[in-house]
């Protein structure tokens, strides 16, 4: 025997608009999960059931055809009627009633269309109510996420920038190292030709004593002994100033040197750079 459509809500026949809401959500919710031939069908079947009761006319008819099917099949109506005379009074409650029944009918068939609208609007409330939760969420998500984003490229940024400063940092030191490095090799070059210059010209005075010494043979020998004399005079004062301005030379450039030296390790040791410009200033 096939199932009514109550039996296919789970409900009673007395069930009211509500409850029939609600097993049909339940039954939906359940069926939706399947994806067999059996569930799909058995969902169409539990639809139909639920357009059918929810709407009060057909449901009125509905249980007429109901009821009407569960009767014997076997009964039929009396030959005859026994036909007896009625009152007045009966004839008129009788009119009253079938001139009653339409108002009634009327305002049953109003009350339920009321109900049914009412309930309507409460689930389309209900699924505007879902819908504004659901876009609220999303919205935050979708917040959260562009939070999380900003945060990360905002590090990201931070650690670029603190890596291109260590890298200029660096190039400064590097800079600095080659600039002092140059400035020493300059300067021991400097020495290098004042030394050059100085035995150039000691070599230029000796080959000048040299040639007078020459010249002065065949002077007397006075004359000779004199020069001599001033000659080896001469250049042992020369030699001395030579000396002692070659000290001196020595002594100011290892001083220098000395200096630049200390002041470069005091600044790259204490991780500063230097400011001032070794190539101008002495």
């Amino acid at each position: 025997m096939a199932k009514t459509l109550y039996q296919l809500l789970n409900i009673p026949e007395s069930a009211d608009d509500e409850q029939i809401h609600r097993a049909f959500k339940d039954i939906e919710r359940h069926l939706l999960k399947r994806e067999d031939d059996a569930g799909i069908d058995t969902l169409n079947r539990t639809r139909e059931a639920f357009v059918i009761l929810s709407d009060a006319n057909r449901r009125i008819a509905y249980d007429r055809k109901l009821a009407a099917s569960r009767l014997p099949q076997d009964l039929s109506p009396p030959a005859t009627i026994n036909r007896h005379p009625v009152s007045p009074w009966l004839q008129r409650v009788a009119i009253a009633a079938l001139l009653l029944f339409p108002i009634g009918s009327w305002l049953y068939h109003d009350h339920q269309q009321t109900k049914q609208q009412a309930e309507l609007e409460r689930i389309q409330n209900d699924k505007a109510i879902e819908a504004a939760e659901l876009l609220k969420n999303q919205r935050e998500q979708a917040l959260r996420e562009n939070q999380q984003i900003s945060a990360q490229y905002q590090d990201e940024q931070a650690a670029k920038r603190a890596e291109m400063e260590l890298r200029l940092r660096q190039q400064q030191l590097d800079d600095a190292r080659i600039l002092t490095e140059q400035q020493l090799q300059n300067q021991a070059s400097g020495l290098d030709l004042m030394e050059k210059r100085l035995n150039t010209d000691a070599r230029a005075q000796e080959q000048n004593i040299a040639e007078r010494q020459a010249e002065l043979q065949y002077q007397k020998p006075a004359m000779a002994m004199a020069l001599q004399e001033q000659k080896d005079q001469h250049l042992a004062l020369q030699r001395q100033r030579s000396l002692k301005q070659h000290d001196e030379n020595i002594a100011s450039i290892n001083s220098l040197r000395a200096a630049r030296l200390k002041a470069y390790d005091r600044d790259h040791g204490n991780g500063g750079i230097m400011t001032s410009n070794p190539a101008v200033d002495p």
